[in-house]
C-alpha cells in the first residue's frame, strides 16, 4: 500500500493533482490510498505524527496556517523522517532556492504554471524507486517461484507451448497464453504483433520500415506489425 499525502488549500489545485495521481497509479496496478488536506491542521499533524509507512507527501507552498517548509520540517525534524519523499507544488516558482537551502530532501518542485501531471507522473515513477515499490510480476514455474521486475520486461513473446518473457539480462518462461499475461500487467504493454507484448517504456523508438524495435538498452528485434500501429503509436 502506497499512501499519498495531498495538502492544497486550494479545491482546484488539489483535485487536479488527486486525479494525475489517480490516473498514474491505476496504470501502475499498485495498491494506493490519497489522503486529502486543505490545510496545516489538527487532523494533518496526526497523521505525520502517526508515521504511516510509504508516504509520498505533495505539499503547497502557501497555506492559511503555515507553510509547505513547515509540513517538510515536522516531517524530518520532529518526526524523524526521512524516507518519506517531499513534493512541493506551487505557483510561486522564485522560492526554488529558498526551498532548497532548508536541507529538507525535498525531491522536487513543481510549478502550477507548468504541466503539472507529467511532473507529477515522473516524480511518482522515482518515488516507487525510492521505496522499493515498483511493481512486480511474480509465477511458478515447474515448482520454482520466479519474481520479475515490471520495469525490466522489455518483451513477451509466445514460444511453443511456453510464453517468454524477455528482459535485458535473462528469459524466463511460463505457461501461460499471451492475453492472460496482458491482464496482469500495467497498459504500457502492448501487444505488438500476433503472439508478442512490448513494454513500451522500455522502447527507444520502431523503425516501422524493417519493423524494427530498438530498446533503450541498445537492443533491437523484429517484434512489429503493421496492424498494431495504431495501438503503438499512442505509446510512442
Amino acid at each position: 500500500m502506497i499512501n499519498f499525502v495531498v495538502v492544497e488549500d486550494n479545491n482546484f489545485h488539489r483535485k487536479r493533482i488527486c486525479k494525475s495521481i489517480f490516473t498514474k497509479m491505476m496504470d501502475n496496478k499498485i495498491d494506493f490510498k490519497i489522503h486529502e488536506f486543505n490545510d496545516y491542521n489538527k487532523s494533518l499533524l496526526n497523521y505525520i505524527n502517526n508515521d504511516e509507512k510509504d508516504t509520498i507527501y505533495f505539499l503547497d507552498l502557501e497555506l492559511p496556517n503555515g507553510d509547505g517548509i513547515d509540513i517538510a520540517k515536522k516531517i524530518r525534524n520532529h518526526t524523524n523522517n526521512w524516507i518519506s519523499p517531499i513534493i512541493i507544488i506551487t505557483a510561486h516558482s522564485s522560492l526554488y532556492y529558498e526551498v532548497y537551502k532548508q536541507r529538507l530532501q525535498v525531491l522536487d518542485f513543481i510549478s502550477k504554471l507548468d504541466n503539472i501531471e507529467d511532473n507529477i507522473w515522473e516524480n511518482i515513477e522515482i518515488c516507487l524507486k525510492m521505496l522499493n515499490k515498483e511493481k512486480v510480476y511474480r509465477y511458478t514455474y515447474k515448482g520454482v517461484e520466479y519474481t520479475i521486475n515490471i520495469n525490466q520486461i522489455k518483451y513477451i513473446q509466445r514460444d511453443g507451448r511456453q510464453t517468454r518473457i524477455v528482459t535485458s539480462n535473462k528469459d524466463y518462461y511460463q505457461n501461460i497464453s499471451i492475453c492472460d499475461i496482458k491482464k496482469e500487467l500495467p497498459k504500457y504493454f502492448v501487444i505488438s504483433s500476433k503472439g508478442i507484448i512490448l513494454n513500451m517504456k522500455n522502447v527507444d523508438r520502431i523503425d516501422w520500415n524493417d519493423l524494427k524495435v530498438y530498446f533503450k538498452d541498445e537492443s533491437s528485434d523484429y517484434l512489429v506489425s503493421k496492424t498494431h500501429k495504431k495501438e503503438l503509436y499512442n505509446y510512442e
